[in-house]
């Protein structure tokens, strides 16, 4: 489980990138900070919420963002895909009926072939493949409306 400290700081970053933008096209008015977090000694995908949850990255969430335009850092327009799933730990819970979505261990992200040679240069260590244990730093994803699927 992430510090609450860290999440609070990446929640609050996350809230000043998303009012930089929310008056300006294209009027972002949600985001997510995907990060690496230490999950039972294991490295994973970690994803901050504006309201300040505190997840671990699924594959249905990652799906939800991947079926609508996302923006990374509110500059480049980007598509992100799952590329490696991993079953939870025991793969069910305790209870029978109750099944736990897959993780997601690696993500691809594509930046929108409109992108400018500057912020493809500018973010160039964020494209292709990533894993948690090789994600260069935090990606603030911003959309312009909640993914089916992500907690309020």
């Amino acid at each position: 489980m992430q510090s609450p400290l860290v999440v609070d700081a990446l929640r609050e970053q996350l809230i000043r990138v998303l009012d930089w933008y929310h008056h300006s096209p294209p009027e972002f008015r949600w985001g997510t900070v995907i990060h690496c977090r230490n999950e039972r000694g294991r490295l994973r995908f970690g994803a901050i919420t504006p309201q300040g949850e505190s997840l671990v990255l699924t594959q249905p969430l990652l799906a939800g963002l991947g079926q609508m335009p996302c923006w990374l850092d509110g500059a480049v327009r980007v598509r992100l895909e799952c590329r490696k799933l991993t079953e939870c730990p025991g793969g069910r819970s305790t209870m029978p009926h109750i099944l736990r979505p897959p993780l997601v261990e690696a993500l691809a992200v594509y930046f929108d072939p409109d992108t400018s040679a500057e912020d493809t240069v500018a973010f160039q260590a964020m494209a292709g493949i990533l894993t948690p244990s090789r994600c260069p730093s935090e990606l603030f994803v911003l959309t312009r409306r909640k993914p089916g699927g992500w907690p309020n």
